[in-house]
């Protein structure tokens, strides 16, 4: 009976189990039935890939723009922005001029003929194997003090004048000594570290990959020279092979400080460019060591056969090396240009840098390896000052070099007078898409005129063709060959921007 009940009891809670976890249930799903409204579902929108890609090409243009434009904003504005932070924003670029010491060398030049008019002192060589360097092959001062009072000629007495007496003069030879030799390389030496006033070494800084690949330091580094201001920043002329494509330029001066340089302008032909850096950033200390470099002439009859020093870098790395100018009628063609290359018998390295230097202190090349004959690399050659010194003001001052596209040369007056050949500069080369292509020159034509201005030198045709701006229209007379004869001819040229 009892077991029944049991059963019974146990039935009907499994019932009333299951009938809480019906209502349970049922209570779930209404609530859920409730927060339908509320509930989202996620769809992936499909792709438009045109709008994408127009997307795209519109942010890209527009930050083409932008860079274009801050570029130029960069360009024109960066002068001013740095003259206003530095606080230099009132001052005015200087014309740099660099003119050429005619007075000087002409005065120089009635020296050496005065020089040369007096009468030869007779100088008796002993023979070598009679040398020797004992003091008693000597003669003493006091020796030579003697033998000028004996020979010199006594001048008659006051109270009794003669008129028919003439001035003599006695020459006497005085033997030099060792010290005289090593007195006058001290005074050269001398002579070179005053010029070394006017030089900077100037230094590229490489990549670490070239730096660690390369074994000779002297491949990022030139000597500079120290050309002028313009009221604003110092200017330096050096040549760029060793420098191009580097984003960082050093300057070290003669006391040891340094600085940052800036490029302001590359003449691609001849490789020389001009770099600058900012007055304000040179330090008193710096301003009191340095000086201007002093130009010569290297167009003087003088400088054929005269001494020499290469001052800089003409063995590779700081040096001084002495000897003769070889050669000063060499001339190296280019772009609407031809310049005067020095030779000397001076041996250094082909990495060499720096300047020729006359016994004067001036400059008279700017050392430059990369026109030299085979078989010649370790001679130094240099560029003429003269030839290169309205170069030197045209970069110094950022002026704009008309183009008109020709490589001349000089008609030798004895070819000419042979061949029955005008006189001008005849055009050896025309440059592809020039202004001289277009007009019609042609290779074998002999320009006479320019203007109104006669062209009958190299030198004569550059002075022209420098002076005048891109953009101008010139007449040019030439004369042009036919068969036996030439035809006189002339055309209008518009002149074009060169390119650096």
């Amino acid at each position: 009976m009892k077991e029944n009940e049991n059963e019974k009891k146990e039935n009907t809670d499994i019932t009333k189990d299951k009938e809480k976890e019906k209502e349970v249930s049922a209570d779930a799903q209404k609530e859920a039935t409730d927060y339908d409204f509320i509930r989202e579902q996620i769809r992936e929108r499909p792709i438009n890939r045109k709008k994408l890609v127009q997307r795209f090409i519109i942010a890209a243009g527009m930050a083409l723009v932008f860079g274009l434009v801050a570029c130029l904003t960069f360009f024109f504005l960066e002068p001013k922005l740095s003259k206003w932070l530095s606080g230099d924003e009132d001052m005015e670029l200087k014309i740099v001029e660099l003119p050429e010491n005619t007075v000087e060398e002409e005065e120089y030049q009635a020296q050496i003929i005065q020089e040369d008019e007096e009468p030869e002192q007779l100088v008796i060589e002993t023979p070598i194997d009679q040398m020797s360097l004992t003091d008693e092959d000597m003669v003493s001062a006091n020796q030579a003090e003697e033998n000028v009072s004996q020979n010199t000629v006594p001048e008659p007495p006051s109270e009794q004048p003669r008129d028919d007496l003439q001035p003599q003069i006695v020459y006497e030879q005085v033997p030099l000594e060792l010290e005289d030799y090593r007195q006058l390389y001290r005074k050269l030496y001398a002579l070179s570290r005053e010029v070394a006033k006017s030089l900077v070494t100037v230094t590229a800084e490489p990549d670490a990959e070239d730096w660690l690949s390369s074994s000779d330091a002297s491949e990022y580094q030139t000597i500079g020279v120290i050309v002028g201001e313009n009221g604003y920043e110092m200017l330096i002329l050096a040549d760029s092979d060793n420098l191009a494509g580097a984003e960082n330029i050093n300057v070290r001066f003669v006391n040891g400080s340094r600085g940052k340089l800036t490029q302001k302008a590359i003449d691609t032909d001849t490789g020389l460019g001009i770099y600058a850096i900012p007055l304000s950033s040179i330090d008193k200390t710096t301003m009191d060591s340095v000086t201007w470099a002093t130009l010569g002439s290297s167009y003087s009859s003088s400088i054929l056969g005269n001494a020499v020093m290469a001052v800089g870098n003409p063995l590779g790395v700081s040096s001084i090396c002495y000897g003769a100018v070889t050669s000063a009628s060499k001339l190296v063609t280019m772009r609407d240009a031809s310049y005067q290359l020095l030779t000397t018998d001076i041996y250094g390295s082909e990495n060499a840098s720096g300047v020729i230097v006359n016994i004067r202190g001036q400059i008279a090349g700017i050392i430059c390896q990369r026109h030299n004959d085979a078989g010649m690399e370790n001679m130094i050659y240099a560029y003429g000052i003269s030839s290169i010194r309205k170069l030197i003001e045209n970069l110094s001052n950022g002026k704009e070099r008309a183009w008109l596209g020709l490589e001349i040369g000089e008609i030798l007056p004895e070819t000419a007078l042979d061949l029955n050949i005008p006189q001008g500069v005849y055009i050896d080369q025309v440059e592809m898409d020039s202004p001289a292509l277009e007009a019609g020159l042609a290779k074998g034509d002999i320009i006479q005129k320019i203007g109104d201005i006669p062209v009958s030198s190299v030198n004569d045709y550059m002075n022209v063709l420098q002076s005048l701006e891109p953009g101008t229209e010139i007449k040019i007379d030439y004369a042009r060959p036919s068969g036996a004869e030439y035809k006189s001819m002339e055309i209008n040229i518009t002149l074009g921007k060169r390119d650096e």
